[in-house]
């Protein structure tokens, strides 16, 4: 009795173990439904293993989406413009929230460095420099660069961006080998890949879900986008005596340069600038009389009457509803007579 026993509880431990053994290999079958098409470039399969880095993303590491959002609304506009011209999916875009978290100063353990996570070798090869002075993988607009052909290079190897996803986080090699016995599918290889790279491409698309609608979630993003300016040193200067120049956040105008090792901006040195509050900059050789041209907004105040309204007083002082709102940090239309509101005056 006790051998038949151990002989079904023996039995019923093999089946368990392969039937465990094949769940977490099957997600190429749970593959065939997508998210939503009109939303994403990309073709997001709608599978468990998303579905359950959807969970994760929103329940526990909440805080680090939000943080990275946040981060990134200073590089989306750039790095979606520099992709939209190297023929990359806007999508990909996001990819940097699973990469740095949108950090430019971030640094792996295996020594990749910035937005993108470029190894040294890997850098140089699309164009990157790094010496005592600067370090490009740290400069958002090149970086982005680089970034851009790396992608368009896989994608001329692998035809599949599912497949370029993993081959950008464990290398185009690791990913031809496991082809060579396989269908040529990201989902029918995820089992022989790395740990790293297994768990890639099913959280960068959970990542992505959550960026293109953080609302849903429960994420709220409260910075506005940045454009970058890009311009070329014409002689030597310090960041933040740029920042004060200008009139800028230089906390902002830092992370914009993270590049610049010391925060030292030396001629013929790729600068990049908020274009949210400058229109043209042009560096000037006499740095010490007249370091730049500004053309920021100024402003003057208005007290509220009776029968004002956003845009009324837009028409009136030939300006925008946008742009009253922006000065004014209002979340809505709604004022009240006596407030004092910023007028903007170019």
């Amino acid at each position: 009795m006790t051998v038949f026993i151990t002989a079904l509880s023996l039995l019923s431990f093999l089946n368990f173990s392969c039937s465990s053994k094949k769940s977490s290999h099957n997600y190429r079958y749970e593959s065939t439904k997508y998210y939503q098409t009109s939303k994403y470039q990309l073709k997001i399969p709608y599978n468990s293993k998303i579905k359950s880095y959807i969970k994760y993303f929103t329940r526990k590491d909440k805080s680090f989406v939000k943080i990275a959002l946040e981060r990134g609304s200073l590089y989306l506009p750039t790095i979606k413009k520099i992709f939209r011209e190297y023929g990359i999916p806007e999508d990909l875009a996001y990819l940097p929230i699973i990469e740095s978290g949108f950090n430019p100063y971030a640094k792996s353990s295996s020594g990749a460095v910035g937005l993108w996570q470029f190894l040294p070798a890997t850098a140089r090869r699309f164009g990157l420099i790094i010496n005592r002075y600067i370090d490009e993988r740290k400069d958002p607009y090149k970086s982005t660069i680089a970034a851009a052909k790396y992608l368009k290079y896989l994608y001329s190897i692998f035809k599949d961006w599912e497949l370029v996803l993993a081959a950008y986080n464990c290398g185009e090699g690791c990913i031809q080998r496991k082809l060579r016995y396989s269908k040529n599918s990201y989902w029918h290889i995820r089992y022989k890949l790395p740990s790293q790279t297994k768990e890639y491409v099913p959280k960068f698309f959970a990542s992505l879900i959550i960026a293109k609608n953080p609302s849903k979630y429960g994420i709220y993003i409260n910075k506005k986008p940045v454009y970058i300016v890009r311009k070329k040193a014409k002689t030597k200067f310090k960041l933040r005596k740029l920042a004060s120049r200008l009139g800028v956040n230089y906390k902002q105008l830092k992370l914009l340069n993270a590049h610049l090792n010391k925060e030292i901006a030396f001629k013929g040195v790729g600068i990049n600038l908020p274009s949210r509050k400058i229109k043209y900059v042009a560096v000037n050789k006499n740095m010490t009389k007249k370091m730049v041209k500004k053309v920021n907004f100024k402003y003057k105040f208005y007290k509220v009457k009776a029968g004002d309204t956003l845009y009324s007083l837009s028409k009136k002082f030939n300006t925008t509803v946008r742009k009253i709102m922006e000065f004014n940090r209002l979340k809505n239309h709604e004022i009240k007579v006596g407030q004092i509101l910023k007028i903007p005056v170019e």
